[in-house]
């Protein structure tokens, strides 16, 4: 029983090996491209003002809500397409690569939601933090991902930047500088994704 034990080990050892060294396909362009424009609708939404007395822990509650609803559109996505591409392998990918976004989701869902409820008058940062923590994860799994995708961990990272340049000392948000850092970023990684897919099918 020992051995059957230690084969069984290391199977899923070499199983857990071969996943890390072997490239996520979980992600879609179509899927990234639609998380952009939900963004951009969001913002533009926000800016026209159909709510006036919309405050701005509100507004980012709603960025939040969106959030939820986009990881859960990539997820669904990645886990169809995953079982279909990675067959056998597809779990062990799966769990590989959630280990290494999770941790940036939960920590933009703990900043967020101190701030929200303890420091509301630093809201203004949050846009900032979420981009910069976006770009983080983007990176943090860059080994599974596209090389190109290194690219849109630029942009993250560049746009944030800006943010928090623009947040530091603001005693308000604006729509904007959520929904286009991360709508142009969605669909700037939704073009990355088509051009390693392209290189993948001619290569």
């Amino acid at each position: 029983m020992r051995d059957v034990d230690t084969a069984l080990s290391e199977i899923d050892r070499i199983r857990a090996q071969l996943a890390a060294s072997t490239r996520f396909q979980g992600f879609t362009p179509a899927v990234a491209a639609t998380t952009g424009l939900l963004a951009l609708a969001l913002a533009a939404v926000q800016a026209a003002g159909l709510d006036p007395s919309t405050t701005p822990v509100e507004m980012l509650v709603q960025w939040m809500l969106l959030a939820i609803i986009c990881a859960c559109l990539i997820g669904a996505d990645a886990v169809v397409r995953a079982r279909r591409l990675h067959r056998a392998m597809a779990d062990t990918m799966i769990n590989t690569t959630l280990r290494q976004f999770l941790p940036v989701g939960a920590a933009g869902t703990i900043v967020a939601t101190v701030i929200l409820l303890r420091a509301p008058a630093w809201a203004a940062i949050l846009p900032g933090l979420w981009q910069l923590l976006i770009g983080i994860g983007i990176l943090a799994a860059l080994p599974a991902l596209p090389r190109l995708l290194a690219w849109g961990a630029g942009w993250y990272f560049l746009v944030a930047t800006a943010s928090l340049l623009a947040g530091a000392g603001a005693t308000d948000v604006s729509p904007w500088i959520m929904g286009l850092p991360f709508g142009i970023g969605q669909l700037l990684i939704a073009g990355l994704l088509h051009a390693a897919m392209r290189e993948d099918r001619h290569g």
